[in-house]
């Protein structure tokens, strides 16, 4: 892997790396995913009409969501961050194209920060660990039943080899693609409901225009990003990817989201900027929440990411477009929690380095 170069001094006494681990060891019990102990902070939940799982906090019954800190890996790593996402596109004869009703969703595969520091690297490697001790107990649990199955882990190894300790967290984000409630309501005969406004706010100016205190949920173009007043509520061509493009993509009244991704300055991140800030060596904080989905013989693991926090920026050369495909996706919520309170309280700014000083 290449080596971003004026990152070094992550490593050193004070630097990034530090104040990340002292961030994640302040954090409440249980909410950094390498302080967790699964069945004493968090435990599975079996939905009963489904017969998938998921995870709730054993103190209040609520939702578990947890905290990562990790770097993005290239995608010969199985990140799979682009128009196509982990949509599986089917066989060439028998093509499954993207259209409103495909749901598709960005993977992302996090490995340990390049060049980590010792506590680094334990604090990373626990991460997995929290994982781990999750999908032995239910092996367990199926050795006990005499069950078998096959299962994917929410983990990863470099290569073919699965003997050895994984190396990678795999994350997959919300649904790219939705189509607008207010498409919906209009192609079910139905108009939005009128709501009351303050006088204060929401009304018009004296220039005759909308003040930014109104909420909007339209299709976005690039330049409207560009001004920003972004929110998750928003909606945009999917042509604003550079990769939307051929007879894979039939979208209709579908549009692309925009997903909880901020970078360095706590700034929502618009989609045509989404390759450049989120390249590989990018060091990111990920509030997710842990689900297993049953089918049959086959259980899938899988992390899904809520919010995403872009810590420390960075400088290798953005990757190439490439089709990749796979399967997979499912339900998420967006619920408030400790971890997504833990994550807003980060405070590690931009670096200032001596590059960014030069001509």
């Amino acid at each position: 892997m290449d080596v971003d170069a004026p990152h070094q001094d992550k490593r050193m006494a004070g630097g990034l790396y530090d104040e990340v681990v002292k961030q994640l060891m302040a954090l409440p019990k249980g909410v950094s995913l390498g302080d967790a102990t699964y069945k004493n902070d968090f435990i599975w939940d079996t939905n009963v009409h489904t017969g998938n799982f998921g995870y709730r906090c054993k103190e209040n019954g609520a939702e578990y969501e947890t905290a990562l800190i990790r770097e993005i890996m290239p995608r010969p790593y199985s990140t799979k961050f682009n128009a196509m996402g982990n949509h599986y596109v089917g066989a060439a004869d028998t093509p499954n194209v993207i259209d409103d009703r495909a749901r598709v969703k960005g993977v992302f595969a996090l490995g340990k920060p390049t060049q980590a520091t010792e506590m680094m690297y334990v604090a990373f490697e626990n991460q997995i660990t929290t994982l781990d001790d999750i999908i032995q107990s239910d092996i367990e649990e199926l050795k006990r039943k005499n069950k078998d199955m096959n299962i994917k882990e929410w983990t990863a190894n470099a290569g073919t080899e699965t003997s050895s300790a994984p190396e990678f967290i795999m994350i997959s984000t919300e649904q790219l693609y939705a189509v607008p409630k207010s498409t919906q309501q209009a192609m079910q005969g139905k108009r939005t409901r009128i709501t009351k406004k303050a006088l204060s706010t929401g009304t018009d100016g004296g220039d005759g225009k909308r003040t930014k205190s109104e909420s909007t949920a339209h299709t976005k173009t690039e330049d409207d990003a560009k001004g920003g007043c972004i929110t998750t509520n928003d909606f945009y061509e999917p042509t604003v990817l550079p990769d939307y493009r051929g007879k894979l993509f039939q979208h209709i009244n579908a549009k692309l989201r925009q997903l909880d991704i901020w970078n360095v300055d706590n700034i929502l991140i618009p989609p045509q900027d989404w390759y450049s800030e989120l390249r590989r060596g990018t060091l990111v904080m990920v509030r997710a929440t842990l689900h297993a989905f049953n089918w049959k013989e086959r259980r899938v693991y899988q992390l899904n990411a809520h919010t995403i926090r872009v810590l420390d920026e960075s400088r290798l050369e953005i990757e190439g477009f490439s089709s990749q495909s796979n399967g997979g996706d499912l339900k998420v919520s967006q619920a408030n929690s400790r971890a997504s309170d833990a994550m807003a309280s980060v405070q590690l700014g931009k670096r200032a380095r001596e590059e960014d000083n030069e001509p």
